[in-house]
């Protein structure tokens, strides 16, 4: 009697046993499958500035994966270099300055945009605490990224607004990203450069000088777009309607997730959350509220300026309308199907 008791409890543990092995290689399979249905895309973004969180925020929140798509963020410091890799084919899409793309384009790569992130300048033009008015500035040296660049961009407007001749009037330094044009600027190489929020207001709490608030002078301006190539949407549509099903869920997301995003910026950027909080606040809802728009159109007016700025010293530009330089197919079907607009809707 007691061997029979044994036995079946035996049985009973070794099926126990099989059960659960069953169960995790059922588990494991699913996962395995779940995996291998993503679609593997690499995405760049140029900056780690307050203005380039977007992709980064819809991967911590897995928007990508929801819609199929397994994405590697590979941080590149600028737009110039961020262009060369998606022309190279090392990145599928990335999110970049909206003026590396139109130089790109001049040059007869092949670059489109496919969003307009965002529309207008993102910058302050920032001087060191001892200038306090743009004629200082004359005989100084001023900080950008690189050559080309979007800061190049934005300090060449700034002067011209502010009455000075930036080919003349200035020595402008290419020094790298924002981290390395503030450390520049604390260091005494540089006296100016452009500092997006909240890099700019934690500037200013340091008491550094705004020279110019950029954000308030309503100029369109083609500063963050998402870019691809358009053979990779030849070659990939499905894909590239699914990431864009994902950006604009990304908007939509961000626009009522203040924690979220605050979080998302404070690993890129290293701030402190509670010393921070103030400017973190700030940043949000003047950038992530007011800024990005719903539906993420380019600004025609704005890339229209721009190659109007380029062919001042590239005669190439002036071949080139600024429709040459965008496919907004993609979006406007997401907007007519009503794609967009329940994104917003009550649920």
């Amino acid at each position: 009697m007691k061997l029979k008791h044994l036995s079946l409890s035996l049985l009973t543990f070794f099926l126990c046993i099989l059960g659960v092995f069953c169960t995790a290689s059922y588990q494991a399979q699913n996962v395995a499958a779940t995996f291998q249905a993503l679609t593997s895309v690499k995405v760049c973004t140029s900056s780690n500035s307050g203005n380039q969180l977007l992709v980064q925020y819809a991967k911590n929140k897995g928007i990508f994966q929801k819609y199929g798509l397994n994405v590697e963020v590979i941080s590149i410091e600028s737009g110039t270099e961020a262009a060369v890799a998606m022309i190279a084919k090392s990145v599928n899409f990335c999110q970049i300055a909206g003026s590396s793309v139109i130089n790109a384009v001049i040059a007869g790569e092949d670059l489109v945009m496919i969003a307009g992130i965002f529309n207008q300048y993102p910058y302050a033009f920032i001087s060191v605490p001892s200038i306090k008015t743009p004629q200082g500035l004359k005989g100084k040296a001023v900080a950008i990224s690189k050559s080309g660049s979007s800061t190049d961009a934005a300090i060449r407007a700034a002067l011209k607004y502010l009455k000075l001749n930036p080919d003349k009037d200035v020595e402008i330094a290419a020094v790298g990203g924002e981290g390395e044009r503030l450390q520049a600027m604390e260091a005494g190489r540089i006296s100016a450069t452009v500092l997006s929020f909240p890099l700019s207001l934690k500037a200013k709490n340091k008491g550094y000088h705004t020279l110019l608030d950029m954000t308030t002078l309503d100029i369109p301006y083609q500063h963050t777009v998402i870019a691809t190539t358009r053979s990779y949407i030849k070659a990939n549509p499905q894909v590239t309607v699914n990431f864009m099903k994902a950006i604009v869920e990304a908007i939509a997301t961000i626009k009522k997730d203040r924690k979220g995003a605050i979080a998302t910026l404070v690993r890129a950027n290293k701030y402190d959350p509670k010393a921070d909080a103030a400017i973190l606040e700030e940043w949000y809802d003047t950038t992530i509220q007011k800024k990005i728009a719903k539906v993420p159109y380019p600004t025609l007016k704005g890339i229209t300026k721009m190659l109007g700025d380029v062919k001042v010293t590239n005669p190439q530009a002036s071949k080139f309308k600024a429709e040459d330089t965008v496919d907004i197919s993609i979006l406007r079907n997401l907007e007519k199907s009503g794609f967009i607009n329940n994104l917003y809707k009550p649920k």
